[in-house]
């Protein structure tokens, strides 16, 4: 969080944007032709500007380029500085669940007359505490898979992901708490659910019911779980109710205010959205098809991105790591496998679906908004920190194994790969930015 430059994390600057507008009271952005974004304050644009630092790894953060965001550590909000339309089309878009840590941290920072670059800090920090109490919430509900989930979490990628002021992060710990209240419910089947569990599970899918419709089969789930633990009619329909009111309503009207703002975020190509969701329900098998192929050819990729490519793409861990990771992760999934006994065989192929299904929501929503209409080229735009959400749902779908005998240094084996995965983050953010 620290150690990476300003707006150096991906698109940092058009979240930062869209989270000042958020805490300045304005939910809707509004669109200028074919530019989609809003007023903001000059100073806030010119502080996430990224020079020529992202995209080439030659570039390293400099004295002047820190100096000139530190012109305005201090300024007077209420004054009204200067101020002028700047696009960030693929931020506005966004719901404000998505930003509520950096717009609280935000409109705390405006009161006190905090600049740019120490607003930015602060969002930053507020996401970072959100995260990883979300994170850590996760990990105490969570009776099974806990160290396997610890790693996932302390990946290079997802703390990269927790340090910026993008909600990525928030997104990730709230998907791991969804699923880790959800593994308690299954571990403890007697037990009546209790009020806050229940309403903390529907809060929870309607977080990505409204920021992340790709995400959708995690509030499923709680559907799914919950429903049969319902004692009473009564009880089912407050929970349809809760249901309607914090999921399925806000999403429905939020995908409806921003049709008037949306703008395709490449200009190189015609993109048409509509069309492209009426050719894949046309031509389903076609599409997955090109899925298919499209995975086959990008799979190293998506992984290597998953695991860790910080930086705006140009910032590779060593080479030995991805596979390292990969190795002690399966590992640690497989070792804990044995206990989980919690997770019945059919409950398992429900997980590996609600996977599947994100998985396939994320390729047509890229796929709509990154390939013209009926296009039969690779699906573009899908970078592997898409897939961090749904990571828990193939840990969980994985078939349990014989339980091993003598597993107690599995606690320090993967707090050990955790420790070097962070160790490598660090190093590489370090000799990516500062280190000629």
């Amino acid at each position: 969080m620290a150690a990476n430059p300003p707006a150096q994390a991906p698109d940092e600057g058009s979240h930062f944007f869209r989270a000042f507008q958020l805490s300045e009271g304005t939910l809707l952005g509004e669109r200028d032709g074919a530019r989609a974004g809003g007023q903001l304050p000059a100073v806030i644009v010119t502080t996430s500007d990224t020079g020529n630092i992202a995209f080439h790894a030659e570039n390293k953060m400099t004295w002047a380029f820190y100096r000139a965001k530190t012109d305005h550590l201090l300024v007077n909000w209420w004054a009204g500085p200067r101020r002028g339309f700047f696009p960030f089309a693929n931020t506005v878009v966004a719901p404000p669940t998505s930003y509520l840590p950096q717009t609280l941290a935000l409109a705390l920072g405006r009161a006190l007359g905090l600049g740019p670059l120490p607003l930015l800090y602060l969002a930053r920090l507020f996401a970072f505490g959100a995260s990883l109490a979300l994170g850590y919430a996760a990990l105490r509900c969570c009776p099974v898979y806990r160290w396997s989930m610890l790693m996932i979490l302390l990946s290079p990628m997802s703390l990269y992901l927790t340090g910026s002021v993008a909600p990525d992060g928030v997104l990730v710990g709230a998907a791991f708490l969804l699923l880790a209240l959800l593994l308690r419910l299954m571990a403890e089947p007697d037990r009546a659910l209790r009020t806050g569990e229940k309403w903390a599970l529907v809060l929870l899918a309607g977080l990505f019911s409204i920021s992340k419709f790709v995400y959708c089969p995690l509030a499923l789930l709680v559907l799914i779980f919950v429903w049969p633990r319902l004692d009473s009619v009564s009880a089912k329909l407050r929970f349809l109710l809760g249901g309607l009111v914090l999921c399925v309503i806000p999403g429905l009207l939020w995908s409806r205010a921003i049709v008037a703002i949306y703008v395709p975020f490449r200009t190189d190509v015609p993109l048409d959205p509509v069309a492209q969701f009426a050719y894949i329900q046309h031509a389903p098998g076609a599409f997955l098809g090109l899925m298919f192929r499209t995975i086959g050819a990008q799979w190293d990729f998506y992984y290597r991105w998953m695991v860790g490519v910080l930086g705006w793409g140009d910032t590779a861990l060593p080479a030995w790591f991805y596979s390292f990771f990969g190795c002690a992760l399966l590992g640690c999934v497989a070792v804990e496998s044995g206990e989980a006994k919690v997770i019945s065989g059919k409950q398992r192929l429900l997980f590996l679906g609600s996977a599947l299904a994100g998985i396939l929501l994320i390729f047509v929503a890229q796929y709509a908004a990154w390939n013209p209409p009926r296009s039969h080229a690779l699906i573009e735009g899908i970078e592997g920190r898409y897939f961090l959400p749904l990571m828990p749902l193939l840990v969980l779908a994985f078939p349990q194994l014989p339980q091993l005998k003598g597993r107690r240094g599995l606690g320090i084996a993967a707090t050990l790969a955790a420790g070097v995965g962070a160790g490598v983050c660090l190093w590489a953010v370090v000799n990516r930015y500062y280190l000629a």
